[in-house]
């Protein structure tokens, strides 16, 4: 990059800040784990199932281990599974749940053997950046990055499942400008994929589209402001979009503080009729503001959940922050603490928004490998609700799903090598705080190696799609330097 190693962290890395694993969002876990066998006819190491089919299992909820506990080999990911619940107290845990629930029946299927990771950039980078997205005729389609080098993204990638589909196939392609470095982010409005992305080079926003119903009509273009093509900041960086409503969207970046000094929030919003603003925000002496998981509200507003970072880097200090944003208006942000002196809450890992009652559920990560949860009442603010209401002792990635009329669902991919488990809330309200200690937890399957630790997990939201959730599934990216060029489907039945 030509510019100066000095203006911010991300650069310091000497490219995407992803390859740096300072101890947020970008940090990565290597499990000590054999890559295995190539098969041959999908190239994903580590299948049973072959020929890139779905695998099933089956489990049963059970009151003999916690999520703690290590899920199926992979050598018998084909085989039947058993899901584990345990019971616990609301608190400090690895997870806990109630008993007496069956657990549903997993499918897995393989989305990507080619996902995007290199020695130092982890491929599970950015999970807020995409999802699943559901499209008008209840198919699933997902985007993933392409590039020779962590200083290239050079294309973004159409995956879809149809309804009736076992396996997934890839659709088309569409080309970013030159300077497009970092992930993107990706929404489906209407039947249009659009994807945001931040050209360093030109300093340009870029948005690309695909329509879902006629795959040729897809293109990258500039975004215009007051119809002329935006111009973005010096140093921007950390791209991010989420639906605001029918047709509506919201896409913002991060300007790095040159010199570890104070940087800037900005986001522009789209209503259907063209881009408004951008409007920036200070951040409080914070260097920058990343790793944002957003969702709207009813009224159209944003609430959000990332990551600062203060000072010059490596020598400054993460926070996990949540705010509320009304389109036009400044951001200003609330730091999330912790009961335990000593213990530093670093980065979001997901934001849940209950749209009827305005209640906000956050989960964050800890520099220990733990999780913490959060809640904001309807009608209350961030300051008084900023202590956790409960622990996990053991969390790298963590992702809410709610399939309509459903309880509230956590899923949980250990940072130890325990593998990933889904929490089940006890109640279908999602008004009030969740009592995850109460909930159902199922252990899920390991496709292949390198599960037990994921890099990144992706869920159905309505952050990225404007229909209901469908159904509930996710997706498993594999751990760095193990299996994290393999992308995963899971649904549950």
């Amino acid at each position: 990059m030509a510019r100066s190693r000095a203006v911010g962290r991300w650069q310091l890395c000497g490219c995407l800040l992803a390859a740096c694993t300072p101890g947020g969002d970008a940090g990565s876990t290597t499990v000590a784990e054999s890559s295995g066998a190539a098969d041959p006819a999908t190239g994903v190491t580590g299948v049973t199932g072959g020929s890139g089919e779905p695998i099933p299992t089956t489990g049963l909820a059970s009151t003999t281990a916690s999520p703690g506990t290590s899920s199926s080999d992979p050598s018998d990911t084909a085989a039947s599974t058993t899901a584990t619940a345990s019971s616990g107290d609301r608190g400090e845990s690895g997870a806990s749940s109630s008993t007496g629930a069956a657990a549903p029946a997993f499918v897995l299927r393989p989305i990507t053997a080619e996902n995007r990771h290199y020695e130092t950039m982890h491929g599970g980078w950015g999970p807020h950046l995409r999802g699943l997205m559901r499209a008008a005729d209840d198919a699933l389609w997902f985007t993933v990055d392409a590039g020779e080098d962590v200083y290239h993204n050079r294309k973004v990638r159409y995956f879809r499942r149809g309804a009736d589909e076992a396996q997934w196939s890839e659709q088309a392609e569409n080309l970013h400008a030159a300077g497009i470095q970092q992930n993107a982010a990706s929404l489906l409005l209407g039947d249009l994929i659009l994807t945001y992305g931040v050209d360093i080079a030109a300093q340009r926003l870029e948005e690309c589209y695909l329509d879902t119903t006629d795959i040729s009509k897809r293109a990258c273009n500039t975004v215009l402001i007051s119809g002329v093509p935006y111009q973005t900041p010096q140093s921007s960086n950390y791209v991010g979009a989420a639906v605001l409503g029918a047709g509506w969207r919201i896409v913002w970046w991060t300007v790095v503080g040159e010199n570890g000094g104070e940087g800037a929030f900005y986001y522009t919003y789209n209503y259907g009729g063209g881009w408004n603003g951008p409007v920036a925000s200070g951040l409080a002496g914070a260097n920058d503001l990343g790793y944002v998981h957003a969702m709207a509200t009813a009224e159209g507003g944003l609430a959000l959940a990332g990551q600062t970072f203060t000072g010059k880097y490596p020598d400054g200090s993460y926070h996990a922050v949540v705010a509320e944003v009304t389109p036009g208006q400044p951001l200003v942000y609330t730091i999330l603490a912790d009961l335990e002196p000593g213990v530093e809450v670093r980065t979001a890992a997901d934001l849940w928004q209950d749209r009827d009652s305005g209640a906000v559920h956050v989960v964050a990560t800890t520099q220990t490998g733990g999780l913490r949860y959060y809640h904001r009442p309807p009608g209350a603010a961030w300051a008084g609700h900023a202590l956790p209401l409960h622990s996990f002792a053991d969390g790298y990635r963590a992702r809410f799903v709610r399939p309509a009329g459903e309880p509230l669902h956590l899923v949980v991919g250990s940072a130890s090598g325990s593998g990933v488990t889904v929490l089940r809330a006890p109640d279908v309200g999602v008004d009030a705080a969740i009592d995850w200690g109460a909930a159902v937890s199922f252990a899920i399957p390991e496709p292949g190696p390198g599960f037990a630790a994921p890099s990144a997990l992706y869920v159905e939201s309505r952050s990225y799609q404007e229909r209901p959730v469908g159904g509930l599934g996710f997706a498993i990216c594999g751990a760095y330097q193990v299996s994290d060029e393999q992308i995963w489907e899971v649904t549950l039945e």
